[in-house]
C-alpha cells in the first residue's frame, strides 16, 4: 500500500510541477496530504494511525466537476485491504447566495481479497465497494456559511444494507487564511438497524494557497460493540497537512 501511495504522490507532484495554463476544458488540481487518522462518518478507517492520501480534482466548464481520491486504510481484516479509491463527479448550481451541489461517488478497495485466507476453499466474500449519491445546499452570509447535506448509499446487505444520512455544517472565516468549522450528522443503517450520530469541529489554516493545516476533534455515539469491537469510533483529535497545486 505504501509503495502504491508513494508512487501516486510522486506522480501528482511531478505533474503539478509544470506551468499552469488556462484551458477550455476547465482546470485540473492535485493535492497530497498526511493525516494522523483517516475518519469517515466519525469512525477511523486507518485503525487510528496515520496514513497518506492524494487526489485529482477537475473543475470543468458550466460548474461540472469530477475527481479521484486515494487513501490508505487499515481494517485489521484478513483480506489485507490497504487502500481505497473514490471516483466522484457532480455539478454546482449557484443562485443568489446559495450553492446546490449534486454528486455521485463510487468507492472501491482494489486490493481486497475476495477469498480470505481464513475461509474454506471456493468461498468468496462480498467486497467493500459502495455507491453514494448526495445533495448539499450551502447558504453564505458573507464570512459565515451554513450547509445541509443528504446522503444515500444503497449498500449490499453484507455491508450495512441501505444507508442514508442527514448532515449539517457551519463555517466561519476569521480572515483570508484562517477559518473555524463544525459538522454534525445522523445516519441510519437498515441491515444492522443501527442509528448513530457523529460530529467534528476544528480549525483550518492556509498558507500561500498551497499549504493547508487542519486540526479537528471527531466524536460519535457509536459504542465499541457496534464498532466491530474496536476503538475506531471513540473520540480523537486529528491533524492533517495538505499540499495542493494547479496542474492546468
Amino acid at each position: 500500500m505504501r509503495n502504491f501511495l508513494l508512487t501516486f504522490t510522486i506522480l501528482l507532484v511531478a505533474v503539478g510541477g509544470g506551468p499552469v495554463h488556462a484551458s477550455d476544458w476547465g482546470h485540473l488540481y492535485g493535492y497530497v496530504d498526511w493525516t494522523s487518522d483517516y475518519r469517515f462518518y466519525g469512525a477511523s478507517e486507518s485503525d487510528r494511525h496515520s496514513t497518506e492520501q492524494g487526489g485529482l480534482h477537475w473543475a470543468a466548464p458550466d460548474n461540472f466537476y469530477a475527481g479521484v481520491f486515494v487513501s490508505g486504510v487499515d481494517f485489521r481484516d484478513f483480506r489485507k485491504t490497504s487502500y481505497e479509491v473514490d471516483l466522484y463527479g457532480g455539478r454546482h448550481f449557484y443562485f443568489e447566495n446559495n450553492d446546490l451541489n449534486l454528486e455521485a461517488l463510487y468507492s472501491v478497495d482494489p486490493d481486497t481479497a475476495g477469498h480470505p485466507s481464513y475461509a474454506p476453499r471456493g468461498v468468496m466474500l462480498p467486497d467493500y465497494n459502495f455507491f453514494e449519491a448526495a445533495a448539499e445546499l450551502t447558504h453564505s452570509f458573507g464570512t459565515f456559511s451554513l450547509g445541509g447535506k443528504v446522503i444515500l448509499e444503497p449498500r449490499p446487505e453484507s455491508h450495512g444494507g441501505l444507508l442514508w444520512s442527514v448532515n449539517g455544517a457551519a463555517v466561519y472565516s476569521i480572515n483570508g487564511w484562517l477559518k473555524v468549522s463544525a459538522n454534525a450528522g445522523r445516519q441510519w443503517e437498515d441491515a444492522r438497524h443501527l442509528d448513530s450520530t457523529h460530529w467534528d469541529f476544528g480549525m483550518t489554516a492556509t498558507w500561500r494557497e498551497q499549504w493547508v493545516v487542519d486540526v479537528r476533534y471527531y466524536g460519535s455515539d457509536i459504542s465499541r460493540a457496534h464498532c466491530y469491537g474496536t476503538n475506531w469510533c471513540e473520540p480523537a483529535l486529528v491533524a492533517k497537512i495538505t499540499y495542493q497545486f494547479a496542474i492546468l
